[in-house]
């Protein structure tokens, strides 16, 4: 209240509340008022852990439940599985020698030392999925659970190293503390939230559980999940913003299923005013109900008394396409895709097509960035110290960690809608000094120097075997001209 407000309050209160209320309402977000079209929105205070605890279990089993039996859930996830992930994410060791220059041979090395380790027995405690497997099995659980621990044991024939994941469900209960650690959900966390170790209940194939748990330290295992809020130290599921919204869909459209079945059964009613004896005396079939067949151009006479009407269910036949499609493009878009990645469903032209494209690949491009980082580097940090304490590597690893654990990661790429202007506007890149071949290739999976390799030995079979291949022979044209520009110099 300011000071007229005050002085108009000595002689007319009510006025001055007036005056207070009327400028209150005026400086009131729509968003915050609280009038009878608000009255149902609910605001959500507290911070991520506050809100989350009590409902995670929920949404995870709900999400679950999704993953088993909703075909549009498992679209919208083997969509990001698949252009995610693919066929792995996988390494390439960048360990340079003392001029800088990439060390051909110990890189070689470390990538065939890799190449078995990620063998299912190797990479897997339980021996049945390769590394590449265990990398989306963590990214779909992530997805579905919100989050998965993954836990790096000492187990292993070959190297002291294999991967065990452990499900949501096993990180141990809150309220408790050790010494001056929080742990919070399972989670012990320092002063500042910073995760020290997560209590895990031991439990065997089928669920049960001892009361003891296990507690893994950071440097032993991590939680895969993406905060969305400086408070969250758990993860919710992916789906959880879009999940009622597909089990909606689910519901109309078995609903509709059941609509269109009982559509489709013609029934007729007979209704009669005859007495008892007359009915009695009807003709009747094994069961003892009044016999009456109807058949295509029949004409039946009815007995007096008796009358037919016929049954009439009515249905919105042509709703369910346009509100299918509709709810898709929404839970696409809340996922961050585009809803014809997500139902399979291109219709448009090149430059819509194309458009959506590069947008579901801003999307994908964040989540390989995310597992990379959160996910490949730290089990690829942990095979290189396997590999130092297997004698693999140089005495002077422990004071050059950082050198010898170089590496870039190839993640999986994307096939061109159209092949000619995509080779045509990278070709010009890379001539304009744009992009770089490494990146070309990069953008579509592959390793350059692989490409380089391989197409080296296909230009020296070729050369043997006497085939003329068409871009050997326009290198052999720019070598000619090159020679005969060099002739006119030198002349």
């Amino acid at each position: 209240m300011n000071i007229i407000d005050k002085v108009i309050s000595v002689f007319d209160p009510q006025r001055a509340i007036d005056r207070v209320l009327a400028r209150e309402a005026l400086r009131q977000y729509d968003a915050a008022s609280t009038d009878r079209l608000n009255s149902d929105w609910q605001p959500a205070y507290g911070t991520a852990e506050q809100l989350a605890t009590g409902q995670r279990d929920i949404i995870r089993g709900r999400a679950r439940s999704a993953e088993m039996n909703s075909d549009l859930a498992e679209s919208a996830v083997i969509a990001i599985l698949r252009n995610v992930i693919g066929q792995g994410i996988k390494p390439q060791a960048k360990v340079r020698s003392g001029k800088g220059k990439l060390n051909g041979n110990l890189n070689a090395k470390i990538e065939k030392a890799w190449a078995k380790w990620t063998e299912a027995k190797n990479a897997d405690v339980r021996g049945l999925s390769n590394f590449y497997e265990l990398q989306e099995m963590a990214l779909r659980r992530m997805l579905y659970d919100g989050e998965i621990l993954v836990n790096k044991t000492a187990q292993g024939e070959y190297l002291p190293l294999s991967i065990q994941l452990i499900e949501a469900e096993n990180i141990g209960a809150t309220g408790m503390q050790n010494g001056k650690n929080n742990i919070i959900n399972g989670v012990e966390v320092n002063e500042y939230g910073k995760p020290i170790a997560y209590h895990v209940y031991q439990s065997d194939p089928m669920g049960m559980r001892s009361l003891n748990t296990l507690r893994l330290t950071t440097d032993q295992a991590f939680l895969l999940f993406k905060p969305t809020r400086p408070s969250q130290i758990r993860g919710v599921s992916h789906l959880a913003l879009v999940l009622k919204r597909i089990h909606d869909i689910d519901e109309y459209m078995d609903a509709d299923l059941i609509a269109a079945r009982v559509s489709a059964c013609f029934s007729a009613f007979i209704t009669s005013t005859n007495s008892g004896r007359q009915i009695a005396m009807m003709q009747r079939d094994s069961k003892g109900r009044p016999n009456m067949v109807m058949a295509p151009g029949t004409v039946q006479h009815l007995r007096p008394g008796e009358s037919v009407s016929f049954a009439d269910p009515k249905r919105n036949a042509g709703t369910a396409s346009e509100y299918s499609a509709t709810q898709t493009r929404r839970i696409s878009s809340g996922l961050g895709m585009s809803a014809d990645i997500v139902a399979r469903n291109i219709n448009g032209n090149f430059s819509a097509a194309r458009q959506n494209l590069l947008e579901d690949q801003k999307t994908f491009r964040q989540l390989q960035a995310f597992v990379i980082a959160h996910f490949c580097m730290p089990i690829w940090r942990a095979f290189i110290d396997a590999l130092y304490l297997a004698g693999e590597l140089p005495a002077d690893y422990l004071v050059n960690k950082d050198k010898y654990q170089e590496v870039s990661w190839l993640a999986p790429g994307w096939s061109w809608i159209d092949p000619v202007k995509e080779v045509t506007a990278n070709k010009e890149a890379i001539k304009s000094g744009l992009t770089t071949l490494e990146e070309v290739c990069a953008a579509s999976g592959r390793d350059w120097e692989e490409v380089l390799e391989q197409r080296k030995l296909e230009q020296d079979r070729a050369a043997e075997l006497g085939v003329l291949l068409d871009y050997a022979s326009e290198l052999q044209t720019l070598t000619d001209d090159e020679a005969q520009q060099q002739e006119g110099d030198d002349g």
